[in-house]
């Protein structure tokens, strides 16, 4: 992932003016918090940012503690409106494996995703993909003597909801954290008869970008 740039810290017009504090001292309210995670699904919705990165700046947003560091995740970002209700979803992506493997690297999730294996595997890997502009996203998952593999970044809520024959259904991704409200969220939905559905990490031990960043503007400030 190519990782923004941070150019100096400029005043946000929507920040409180400073009553003789400076704002790198100044706590973030959780009202702060939830107002940059709005600018974030903003930003999502005008495509500007992949699942991955609205995932990982949503957290580095709940795990900011000043004003300076919760400007700091969305100061690359315009300031931007949600666009019209383009009205209900259609054309959901399909990916089927039938007596074969495929791999998907990316695929667009805005209007969901369908994964099929039928003697064969399905993997995709959603890291990369653009966000869909709600924060939200369905998969219809069916392994029917193959398996589904789903691979989704660090920061993602999931939510499975799929029956099993024979089959097996695990999320190996690390529980979230941070608030209900926050985005992105992934619900697995289908069923495995004699093949698995499977959602993880590509990396077990990857810590996040926005972390690793919060974690040395802390050390460098003590």
């Amino acid at each position: 992932m190519t990782q923004p740039q941070r150019p100096d810290l400029h005043k946000d017009p929507a920040a409180p003016p400073a009553t003789g504090t400076s704002s790198r001292s100044v706590l973030a309210s959780d009202a702060e918090r939830e107002d940059m995670v709005e600018r974030l699904r903003e930003a999502t919705a005008e495509g500007r940012l992949t699942l991955e990165e609205l995932a990982e700046r949503s957290e580095a947003a709940y795990l900011a503690r000043t004003r300076e560091e919760l400007l700091s995740i969305g100061e690359d970002l315009p300031h931007v409106t949600p666009p019209e209700s383009a009205g209900s979803a259609t054309g959901q992506r399909s990916f089927r494996a039938l007596f074969g493997d495929i791999v998907h690297h990316s695929p667009s999730l805005e209007h969901g995703i369908e994964a099929t294996a039928v003697f064969g595997d399905v993997t995709l890997d959603l890291c990369a993909s653009p966000a869909p502009p709600t924060g939200e996203l369905t998969v219809t998952a069916r392994a029917l003597i193959g398996d589904v593999h789903l691979l989704l970044p660090e920061g993602v809520r999931v939510e499975m909801n799929c029956g099993n024959v024979f089959g097996d259904v695990r999320d190996l991704t690390r529980a979230h954290s941070g608030p209900e409200a926050v985005t992105p969220r992934v619900r697995v939905t289908g069923s495995a008869v004699l093949g698995d559905i499977i959602v993880a990490h590509p990396s077990s031990d990857r810590r996040t970008y926005w972390q690793k960043w919060l974690d040395e503007r802390r050390g460098r400030a003590a």
